[in-house]
């Protein structure tokens, strides 16, 4: 993981309340806000319970900005919608957990689990028929109570490894060691 998400998500978890005259979320001027983010966390939430697990991404022109631009530097909710429609077409069944929820100002950090079976190819690799689990996290910008932008973070591996596109043996490379000085 990532050192700047992690003291991220430290801060937000150990913050005390913000009085009501703190900072406003950018594009949320007319909102407090602790109301700015429970509204963003509604939005979040409706996108994994509406979008991804029942697939109704006609949804999404309400919940994603026009200029949403994804990790893959697609835009728009078209782009959002595409990769929904990808992950139901791949794995049946597909059904997302929320399993955290946090909020800092105009962003939304959420970790969620996803299970499914993998009944469909998945960039160039056949459909398995295998039962497929992954835990993955994002986080979420908001403007104008619309999802502008995300980042992802996501368990290639573990969900290449289920499918049986590479070897369990296969183990995620650690975070490199910084060179320590030599001594005399």
């Amino acid at each position: 993981m990532h050192r700047n998400f992690l003291t991220a998500v430290f801060l937000v978890a150990t913050s005390t309340a913000q009085p009501q005259n703190a900072a406003k979320p950018k594009g949320s001027d007319s909102m407090p806000v602790e109301t700015a983010q429970l509204t963003h966390k509604q939005i979040v939430t409706e996108l994994f319970e509406t979008c991804f697990n029942q697939g109704h991404t006609d949804r999404l022109s309400d919940l994603v900005a026009a200029d949403y631009q994804s990790p893959n530097c697609l835009q728009g909710p078209a782009s959002f919608a595409a990769t929904i429609t990808q992950m139901r077409t791949t794995i049946t069944n597909i059904h997302y957990t929320l399993e955290d929820l946090l909020a800092e100002n105009d962003r939304i950090a959420v970790r969620w689990r996803w299970e499914g079976r993998q009944d469909g190819p998945f960039r160039g690799f056949p459909a398995t028929h295998k039962r497929v689990t992954s835990t993955d996290m994002a986080i979420f910008d908001f403007q104008n109570d619309k999802i502008t932008r995300s980042w992802l973070q996501m368990d290639q591996l573990g969900f290449l490894q289920q499918i049986g596109a590479l070897p369990p043996e296969i183990k995620p490379s650690t975070s490199p060691q910084l060179d320590k000085p030599s001594h005399p």
